[in-house]
C-alpha cells in the first residue's frame, strides 16, 4: 500500500512520541509535572497509531485495537495536569484530580463490557465514508473536541495568569517564563479547531485536505510539546527556578480585582504609604538590592519591614510601576552612571549590565534600548563622543 503524507507525518509523529515518553519517564520523572508529560507523550502514541489504522483502513485486521478509542479523553487533562504542577510545584495527586478521568474510564468499561460494540461495528468505522459514521460516534468525536477545547483552553488561562502576575514577584523572567508553553498549547487548540474545520466541512461534502492539515499541525504540537518540555526539565527542576516559581503561586502581591485591575486595598493609610515608601527609596539608594539578580517582592519586603502584598501595592499605586519594571529601571540607571565612570571604560558593557542585576543579555538590551531610547553601545559612544569634544 502507498503511504500518504499524512501517514507519513502520523508515522513520525508516533515514533518520536513514544521515544519521548520513554526519556522523560526514565530520565525526567524527578520533576513532578513531567510525569503528566510522558503519559501524555504516551497518549499522543496511542492517538496517532489509532489515526493510523483508521486513516489505512487496517482496522479491518486488528479491529480489537479500537479499545483505545477513547484514549483522547485521557490525554487533554494530562495537559491540563502538566500545565497545572509545573506553574504549582506540588507533589501530590489530589482526589478530586482524578474525577478528571472519570469520561475516560466511563467510557473504557463501556467498551470492555461490550456495550457499545454491539452498537457499532468497530472494524468497519475506518472504511466508512464522513457521512455514514454511525450518529453516535459522531457525538463522541463531537465530545472529545468540546472536551479538548475545554481542557486546553483551561490550561492557557493558567499560564496567562501566571505570566501576567510574573512581575509583580520577580526582578529576573527569564528563566521562569512560560512563553514556549503558551505558544504549545496554542498550536494544539489549533489542531484541535482544524480538526473541528475539516469535520464540519466533510458532513457536507467538502474535503479540503483529507485530515493532511490537521494531522501537521497536530504532528507540531506533539513535537513541541515533548522537545521543548524536555529542553525546560533541567531549568525547571533547578531550586532557584522553582523557588522563584512557587513567589509568583503564592505571593499575596497577585490578588488582584480583575474587574478594576486594581490591588485590593490592604488598610494602609495614605500617611503610612507615603512613609514606607521613603523608606524603600532610601533603601534603594544606601543598600541597593537591585544588584542581586534574584531579588524578589518578598525579599524586598523584609527588608523594608512590611509585607509583600503592601509592598506591591506601594510600586504600583505610589510609583505607578509593577515590582519588575521598579527594580530593573534601578538597574539601568547603575549602568549608566557605570558607563560614565572613566575607571570603567576597560570594563565590557555585558559584564557592567550583569554587575547591575541583570542575568540576560537579551533582556537587557531590551530595557536599556524601551527607557533610553538608543542600544548600550550607542549610548556609551555617544558618552565618549562628548567627552572628546569637551
Amino acid at each position: 500500500m502507498e503511504l500518504t503524507l499524512s501517514n507519513i507525518v502520523l508515522i513520525i509523529a508516533a515514533a518520536q512520541a513514544s521515544l519521548l515518553s520513554l526519556l522523560i519517564f526514565q530520565k525526567h520523572q524527578n520533576l513532578f509535572a513531567n510525569r503528566f508529560l510522558a503519559l501524555l507523550m504516551g497518549s499522543y502514541t496511542v492517538i496517532l497509531i489509532h489515526l493510523l489504522l483508521q486513516d489505512t483502513g487496517y482496522y479491518k485486521y486488528v479491529s480489537q485495537v479500537f479499545i483505545v478509542v477513547g484514549i483522547p479523553l485521557a490525554a487533554f487533562p494530562f495537559h491540563y495536569f502538566y500545565t497545572k504542577y509545573l506553574i504549582n510545584r506540588a507533589v501530590i495527586f489530589t482526589r478530586n484530580d482524578w474525577f478528571h478521568f472519570l469520561p475516560f474510564l466511563c467510557f473504557e468499561l463501556l467498551l470492555l463490557g461490550g456495550d457499545l460494540s454491539g452498537m457499532i461495528d468497530f472494524s468497519s468505522i475506518a472504511l466508512a465514508g464522513p457521512t455514514e459514521t454511525p450518529l453516535l460516534f459522531q457525538i463522541f468525536n463531537v465530545a472529545i473536541i468540546v472536551q479538548g477545547l475545554t481542557y486546553i483552553g483551561v490550561s492557557y488561562r493558567l499560564i496567562s495568569n501566571y505570566n501576567k502576575h510574573i512581575k509583580d514577584v520577580l526582578s529576573s523572567i527569564e528563566h521562569v517564563q512560560l512563553h514556549w508553553l503558551r505558544n504549545i498549547t496554542i498550536a494544539g487548540l489549533s489542531a484541535l479547531v482544524l480538526f473541528l474545520t475539516e469535520l464540519l466541512l466533510l458532513t457536507y461534502g467538502v474535503n479540503i485536505s483529507n485530515f493532511v492539515l490537521s494531522s501537521i499541525v497536530f504532528a507540531v504540537y506533539v513535537y513541541g510539546m515533548g522537545y521543548v518540555g524536555l529542553l525546560k526539565t533541567e531549568i525547571f527542576a533547578s531550586p532557584n527556578v522553582e523557588r522563584e516559581m512557587d513567589e509568583v503561586v503564592n505571593s499575596e502581591s497577585v490578588k488582584i480585582i480583575e474587574s478594576s485591575g486594581k490591588y485590593e486595598r490592604s488598610g494602609l493609610s495614605e500617611e503610612m504609604a507615603q512613609q514606607y515608601l521613603y523608606q524603600l527609596l532610601q533603601l534603594m539608594d544606601e543598600q541597593k538590592p537591585y544588584l542581586n539578580s534574584e531579588l524578589t517582592l518578598s525579599q524586598l519586603a523584609a527588608l523594608v519591614g512590611i509585607s509583600p502584598h503592601n509592598l506591591s501595592e506601594i510600586i504600583n499605586s505610589l510609583r505607578s510601576q509593577n515590582f519588575y519594571d521598579f527594580i530593573n529601571r534601578y538597574r539601568i540607571e547603575q549602568i549608566k552612571k557605570d558607563l560614565a565612570d572613566p575607571s570603567k571604560l576597560h570594563l565590557k558593557i555585558l559584564s557592567i549590565a550583569f554587575d547591575a542585576g541583570f542575568n540576560s543579555k537579551a533582556t537587557f538590551n531590551t530595557l536599556f534600548k524601551e527607557q533610553i531610547g538608543k542600544t548600550p553601545s550607542e549610548y556609551r559612544r555617544s558618552l565618549l563622543k562628548t567627552t572628546v569634544e569637551e
